[in-house]
């Protein structure tokens, strides 16, 4: 099974000093969804949280409460069921979990991650007055693409052929959309033509 595409949309730096830096996003396969990517691009670790994770993180109790557990040892505490914390009381440290995934912060980084949430929160807010839309542009685009591919001889229905084609696929079918629309699927024909690719196949075999 192909693994989801992720559309990235707007960036925001939490500290430059280690890196590390806030994503909204839009995450891909078949259901467009919201999500914002948590990075440290020094340890390479990220973790994705759903809309209601981090609405849920940065809620005014969870937020305080974690503060408070700074200064105290405590065990993993749970927010949600996928999604925990654990501090480091002599380090001042943060590590989000979900599931396997996991990421560290500091109480400086939580700080200005607190600073930025309303920044973030109005990206957010505006990706879901367009989801709708995104959606369904990319229904459009997938079916298009899939039923060209379905003609094809069997021979050209794998990864090698249908790579070049979605990268080279004709725009003109999309000449009402709108700049963003365009730019939108764009972005997922040029860098994300693989895992599109595996989702296409997938859906022709089963």
């Amino acid at each position: 099974m192909s693994s989801p595409i992720i559309v990235c949309k707007s960036t925001f730096d939490i500290r430059a000093f280690n890196k590390k830096s806030i994503t909204v996003g839009l995450l891909i396969n078949k259901q467009i969804s919201i999500i914002l990517l948590l990075e440290c691009k020094l340890t390479k670790k990220i973790i994705t949280l759903s809309l209601e994770e981090w609405f849920t993180l940065m809620s005014e109790p969870n937020y305080n409460s974690i503060i408070n557990n700074l200064n105290t040892r405590v065990r993993r505490v749970k927010i949600t069921d996928s999604f925990s914390y654990s501090t480091n009381v002599k380090q001042s440290l943060i590590t989000l979990h979900i599931n396997e995934e996991y990421i560290t912060l500091s109480h400086v980084d939580l700080y200005r991650l607190r600073q930025l949430q309303n920044l973030i929160d109005l990206y957010v807010v505006d990706k879901q007055k367009r989801l709708a839309n995104y959606q369904n542009t990319f229904n459009t685009a997938y079916d298009l693409i899939k039923n060209d591919v379905r003609g094809l001889p069997s021979t050209c229905q794998r990864n090698e052929f249908t790579n070049q084609y979605i990268q080279n696929y004709d725009f003109n079918y999309y000449n009402h959309l709108q700049n963003d629309d365009t730019s939108f699927l764009y972005e997922i024909l040029q860098f994300h033509f693989n895992t599109l690719s595996d989702m296409i196949l997938q859906d022709l075999i089963s």
